[in-house]
């Protein structure tokens, strides 16, 4: 058994609110013997938001990763003929260290796609562990495929990275000049001329 390439440092909730909808009809079903919340999550709209970030530091070899997910289920939101019975906002981080020698490119496939699937995971298990005590009952969020998210989030995080590697690259260029005016001082003008027609 290979060890995983993304290690887990810290998970990390920032937002979480539920929310009872009044205007859900929590239907029993005669049959259930343990009556629990029936719900098949059909057209129902989700909202979703992410974000990745790493060290500037590491620009070179990105390595410690924090991601971002935020998942909104708003009443407001749905089709007239989706009523739903929770409306739930949670938004989360998750801490994460990437061992692999992979390109950058997929480390930031590795990294979202094993970030989202660690962050909604506890997600659901927060939210069916508070509306388990509320009172239409447990809802148990439906699993969700990222793989289509990850593939449309890579390309900007491939495009961010190349902008600030030239923008360290532009960084050094100018302390690189910062040094070489600081020596031409010792040197002179002459000097300065000579140096540069040898290039």
């Amino acid at each position: 058994m290979k060890p995983a390439l993304v290690s887990l440092s810290r998970l990390e909730f920032s937002k979480f609110n539920v929310e009872i909808n009044p205007d859900y009809n929590n239907k029993k079903n005669p049959d259930n013997l343990f009556p629990q919340l029936d719900f098949d999550f059909n057209n129902v709209k989700f909202e979703l938001g992410a974000d990745l970030s790493y060290h500037e530091e590491e620009v070179n070899d990105p390595r410690h990763f924090t991601l971002m997910l935020r998942v909104s289920i708003q009443q407001k939101s749905q089709d007239d003929e989706i009523v739903i019975p929770y409306s739930v906002l949670i938004e989360g981080f998750a801490y994460l260290f990437f061992k692999g020698k992979e390109s950058v490119s997929d480390r930031f496939k590795f990294i979202r796609g094993t970030g989202y699937m660690m962050l909604y995971g506890a997600f659901r298990e927060t939210i069916a562990n508070f509306t388990g005590r509320s009172a239409y009952g447990v809802w148990f969020l439906p699993s969700l495929n990222f793989n289509s998210r990850v593939d449309d989030d890579v390309p900007n995080d491939i495009k961010n990275w190349e902008r600030l590697m030239g923008s360290a690259s532009q960084k050094t260029v100018e302390i690189s000049e910062d040094v070489l005016t600081s020596a031409e001082k010792k040197l002179g003008v002459n000097g300065r001329k000579n140096r540069i027609a040898k290039h």
